[in-house]
């Protein structure tokens, strides 16, 4: 598992989620969706990377990360949900709360790795 590659992942996150959020709630869809679409791909290839897998099946359909070991709960349907939202204040929140659930379950995947 690549650590540092994922925290880099965590950490562009947290620095434009906020702006994100702001786009969101002002009703600037394109430039939120571009966001929300660009960090979701990041959040596939840190769920990915904690599984140890090859991070080129992200754009490929999602279905398969609800058998992951480290995933958000329900992920495949979330992810979807969020692709298709993804222009919209909603579409964000879920996107914001993957990244949460994905850090828990990534301080797990990082501790049963040592």
């Amino acid at each position: 598992m690549n650590v540092e590659e994922i925290e880099s992942k965590f950490s562009s996150w947290e620095e434009v989620s906020t702006h994100v959020e702001e786009l969101a709630e002002t009703r600037q869809f394109k430039e939120t969706k571009s966001y929300v679409l660009s960090y979701l791909d990041q959040l596939k290839q840190i769920i990915l990377l904690c599984n140890q897998l090859d991070t080129s099946n992200v754009y490929e359909d999602c279905s398969h990360f609800d058998q992951l070991q480290y995933a958000p709960i329900n992920v495949g349907e979330r992810l979807e949900f969020v692709e298709t939202r993804c222009h919209h204040r909603h579409g964000y929140i879920q996107l914001n709360e993957m990244y949460k659930e994905m850090k828990k379950k990534f301080a797990i995947a990082k501790l049963k790795a040592n």
